[in-house]
């Protein structure tokens, strides 16, 4: 029994030991590929180095294969430093040289631990951990101009402060790009240009993104006015509003969320209608929803309806409970805005709405015929019953 136990403490030691040693290293993910890149261009994209050590262990790249004079590290350094709890990124550029053939072209960055453990005693030995990162790139003689666009911003401001104008770039071509910017403001009710103007935003290198921020001289009064934003590569369009304000003023704020419908409608009864609207502003409103039921078959309008004024607190979000009761079948949409405080906010559409025949009212009319039917036969058999007893009398 006591030889047992002495084996088992044996085996237990043993194994407790090899998963102190077994570190386990990763990178994510693990294959980067990286297409259409030209003589002397630029692409970038980051990795994640994990492991399952708890202890802090420092570790080095080594680079191999036909694209390592062309791959750079962000941090500038082969050398880091990673744990369990602090996995460690890194991003890796990519810059083919000037002399490269159009072709496809591959390599290797292997992901190496310095000495995990070291024994002291004995053989001396010492374990490293390592991982391979497959690296893949295509070089063509073609330019690409491609981008995104997004978050667009534009802020409130005072009388005499600039406009701020700041959109989220992507670039998705391959070279580098400076966007141009088309601005185009409008009065309130979008009747009027007042402005237009061109700008161009910082350059933004392959595979990058970046917030571009550009500002125009203001001498607007104070109201409320339209800005459309184009941004000329990216072939992205955004029409946004914004307020210019006395030195001090309040400025009340609304987010028309949409119109609320259903997607089947009935010839002849009513369909509900929900514009819903939230004050983000400091302090109460008057709201009201106007707008307009077009037919997409004609092209025409049907109808123009107008919901009655509420009153909405700050924070607070309402529905304007509004009906459409199709006079024939067909597609419609309802567009409008809300009209708050003396502002009007961007038009919004609903979902198209396509009315049919009601079923219930086929089947009353089937039974209403029906019943007509059996009228007009039972009048006929009772005036068949009487002419037979007429002509019983003579």
């Amino acid at each position: 029994m006591k030889y047992k136990i002495f084996l088992f403490s044996i085996l237990f030691i043993f194994v407790c030991s090899f998963s102190v040693n077994a570190v386990i290293i990763g990178v994510s993910p693990s294959i980067l590929k990286f297409n259409k890149m030209i003589k002397q261009g630029y692409a970038e994209k980051t990795i994640t180095v994990s492991t399952s050590s708890r202890e802090i262990l420092s570790g080095h790249f080594e680079v191999e294969g036909d694209v390592s004079d062309w791959i750079f590290f962000r941090p500038n350094s082969t050398q880091f430093n990673v744990s369990s709890d602090n996995p460690y990124r890194v991003s890796l550029i990519i810059r083919p040289g000037r002399d490269t053939k159009n072709g496809n072209y591959s390599g290797i960055v292997r992901i190496l631990t310095d000495n995990v453990a070291k024994v002291e005693k004995g053989a001396g030995s010492s374990v490293i951990a390592a991982v391979a990162l497959r690296v893949y790139i295509e070089v063509i003689g073609e330019e690409i101009i491609e981008c995104r666009a997004g978050a667009f911003s534009v802020p409130n401001i005072e009388v005499g402060l600039p406009i701020q104008i700041m959109s989220n770039v992507y670039n998705d071509g391959n070279v580098r790009l400076k966007p141009e910017f088309k601005i185009e403001i409008y009065d309130k009710f979008r009747e009027n240009i007042l402005l237009k103007k061109s700008l161009i935003g910082q350059e933004i290198l392959p595979t990058l993104y970046d917030r571009i921020f550009l500002e125009i001289d203001n001498e607007l009064s104070p109201g409320q006015y339209f800005i459309n934003v184009l941004i000329k590569e990216c072939a992205v369009s955004r029409l946004l509003t914004f307020d210019v304000l006395e030195k001090g003023g309040i400025v009340d704020e609304g987010n028309f969320v949409g119109i609320r419908t259903k997607k089947i409608s009935y010839v002849g009864e009513p369909t509900p209608i929900l514009p819903v609207f939230k004050n983000v502003g400091p302090r109460r409103v008057f709201a009201k929803f106007k707008g307009e039921i077009r037919s997409l078959e004609t092209d025409r309008i049907i109808e123009v309806i107008e919901s009655d004024e509420i009153v909405l607190e700050s924070g607070k979000q309402v529905e304007f409970p509004l009906f459409f009761v199709p006079k024939d079948t067909g597609t419609y949409q309802i567009s409008g805005r809300v009209i708050y405080n003396n502002k009007i906010t961007i038009e919004e559409k609903s979902k198209t709405i396509k009315a049919v025949k009601s079923k219930q009212k086929f089947k009353m009319n089937i039974f209403f015929l029906m019943l007509i039917y059996l009228i007009i036969g039972l009048t006929i058999l009772i005036l068949i019953g009487k002419i037979k007893k007429e002509k019983r009398k003579y």
